[in-house]
C-alpha cells in the first residue's frame, strides 16, 4: 500500500493556556498511555482508564484513543518494522512510541485523515522535545509516506502478527503451524461483547434486541459492540459482562443450594457471582491477596443481589490448608493464576511481557494451590481447575501431575455440544474458533 495523500508539514501555533490540565487531547493522551506500558511496565486497560478519566475527553475522542492505544499495541512489532528503515541511530524511547502510533493511524486507521495525523504528531513532538524533535518526526512520517510498505513485507510470523517469536515457535509446536496462525490472525479481528444473562425475562428486552445467543455457554449472549455496563439492565443486576468461556465454569462445578463452596483466586468476581447464584442457603467464599480486588467483588456482588451468599477473605490461596483446615468445603473453585494468553485479543500488552521460563514457574504455583485447596475438600467433593493460558504447561502437565501426586483424586471427563473443544477430558478453548477468549477447563472428584 501506498501512502499518497499530501502532509501538511507546516506545525501550527498550540494556542493553548499553560495550565497542563487543559492541555489534554487525544493522541497526548494515548502517547502517555504507551508510555506507561512500554517503558513503566504498566497495564494498558488500567492506565488507560486513569487517563482517560483524568483527562475529561468527549465520548468520541475516548474511543479513539482506546482504539488508538489498543492498535498501536497490538500492531507493534509490524509498526517497529515498518518504522526501521526510517530511523537512523538511537531514537528516545516516547518519540519511538509517538511515529509508532502515528503510523498506525496512517495505515490501520481509514477515518484518520493523514493530515490531522502527522501535523498533530508533530506538535506533540515540538511540546515534548523542542522544534528539533519536531522536525525530526516530521521528516520520518513525511520520507514514510512516500514510501510503498508493501516492497517491505514482514518475512516472518512473529513480526506479521506482532507475537515474540518464542510464543510463536511454542504455539506452532504445540497446537501446529496451520492452527497457531488462525490464532495469530483472530487475535487481529475485534473482540465482541459476551453478556451473561441472569434474568431471562430480559433477553426480550431492547436492550439485548441486537445480540445473539452464544454457542458455547447457555446463559451467555453476544454483541459485536456495545457499552452495555451503562445500560438499565446492568446496573439492576439483570445482565454482566463476562467472557462465554468462563461462564461454563460455574455450570461445570454443578453447585447445590447448600453447598459450602471456595473459590481460591476469585477477583473480579465473575465466577464467584455466578456460583452464588446457584445457592440458597448455601455461601461461596471467595479469596483474593488484594483487599482492592476483595472490593471489586464485593461491588459486582452487590450490583448482582448475592451478597449475601459471598464471603470474602484476604488470604494466598497456597495457605489455604493451613487457613480452613481439612474437608470444609462441598466444592472448590481455583481459577488459577497463569500467563493469560488466552486474553491477548483483549489485553495485546500481555504477549510482550512474558518469557520462555514464565509458564514452569507458574506451573508450580498452581499446582501448589491445588495441593492445598485438595486438602480442605470433602470427600467426594468436586474441585475445577481453569485458567486463561493456552500453555499446555499450566493446563494439561497441571492436570496430568496433579493426579500423579494425588492418587485420592481423580478426572472427570467434561462434555460439551461443541467436541472440538475438547481433550483429554478437558474443555480447551483457542482463541480462534468461536472467538472467545482462549480457555481451559479440568473437573477432579475427591474419592
Amino acid at each position: 500500500m501506498t501512502l499518497k495523500l499530501e502532509i501538511n508539514l507546516e506545525i501550527k501555533n498550540q494556542n493553548r493556556t499553560e495550565n497542563p490540565h487543559l492541555q489534554f487531547n487525544a493522541r497526548r493522551v494515548a502517547l502517555e498511555a504507551l508510555t506507561d506500558v512500554f517503558v513503566k511496565d504498566a497495564y494498558a486497560n488500567i492506565v488507560l482508564d486513569d487517563l482517560l478519566e483524568e483527562s475529561q475527553l468527549s465520548e468520541i475522542d475516548r474511543n479513539f484513543v482506546t482504539a488508538l492505544v489498543y492498535g498501536t499495541i497490538s500492531k507493534k512489532l509490524l509498526l517497529e518494522h515498518y518504522l526501521k528503515p526510517f530511523l537512523k541511530g538511537k531514537t528516545k524511547a516516547w518519540v519511538r512510541y509517538l511515529l509508532e502510533m502515528t503510523v498506525y493511524q496512517l495505515v490501520f486507521m481509514d477515518r484518520v485523515p493523514t493530515s490531522a495525523a502527522v501535523d498533530e504528531a508533530v506538535k506533540l513532538a515540538k511540546q515534548q522535545g523542542g522544534q528539533q524533535t519536531a522536525n525530526f518526526v516530521n521528516a520520518v512520517l513525511r520520507n514514510f509516506s512516500r514510501a510503498n510498505i508493501e516492497e517491505n513485507p514482514p518475512k516472518d510470523f512473529g513480526t506479521k502478527y506482532s507475537i515474540p517469536d518464542f510464543l510463536v515457535q511454542k504455539l506452532i509446536k504445540q497446537l501446529s503451524k496451520e492452527r497457531a496462525v488462525k490464532i495469530f490472525e483472530s487475535l487481529n479481528e475485534p473482540s465482541h461483547v459476551s453478556l451473561r444473562v441472569i434474568d431471562s425475562e430480559v433477553r426480550e428486552s431492547v436492550t439485548l434486541q441486537d445480540c445473539r445467543p452464544s454457542e458455547l455457554s447457555p446463559v451467555g449472549m453476544i454483541a459485536k459492540s456495545g457499552n452495555f455496563s451503562s445500560t438499565k439492565e446492568f446496573r439492576e443486576g439483570k445482565i454482566t459482562i463476562q467472557d462465554e468461556s468462563s461462564q461454563l465454569v460455574a455450570e461445570l462445578l454443578a453447585t447445590e443450594p447448600s453447598d459450602k463452596v471456595l473459590d481460591a483466586c476469585a477477583a473480579p468476581g465473575g465466577k464467584t457471582c455466578q456460583i452464588a447464584q446457584y445457592l440458597e442457603d448455601g455461601k461461596v467464599t471467595a479469596l483474593d491477596l488484594y483487599d482492592h480486588k476483595l472490593r471489586l467483588i464485593q461491588k459486582n456482588a452487590k450490583r448482582l443481589h448475592v451478597s449475601d451468599r459471598i464471603k470474602t477473605e484476604k488470604l494466598d490461596a497456597t495457605k489455604v490448608n493451613e487457613h480452613f483446615g481439612q474437608e470444609v468445603f462441598d466444592k472448590i473453585l481455583v481459577d488459577a493464576p497463569c500467563s493469560g494468553l488466552g486474553l491477548m485479543r483483549r489485553k495485546p500488552d500481555i504477549k510482550y511481557r512474558k518469557e520462555a521460563t514464565d509458564f514452569e514457574n507458574l506451573q508450580k504455583i498452581q499446582l501448589g494451590i491445588l495441593s492445598s485447596c485438595a486438602e480442605s475438600l470433602k470427600k467426594n467433593g468436586i474441585m475445577i481447575y481453569s485458567t486463561c493460558t493456552l500453555a499446555d504447561e499450566e493446563n494439561f502437565e497441571v492436570v496430568s501431575k496433579f493426579l500423579t501426586a494425588h492418587p485420592d483424586f481423580v478426572q472427570i471427563p467434561l462434555t460439551h455440544d461443541k467436541p472440538e473443544i475438547l481433550k483429554d477430558g478437558c474443555i480447551y478453548i483457542t482463541p480462534e474458533q468461536f472467538h472467545t477468549d482462549g480457555f481451559f477447563i479440568a473437573k477432579f472428584r475427591k474419592i
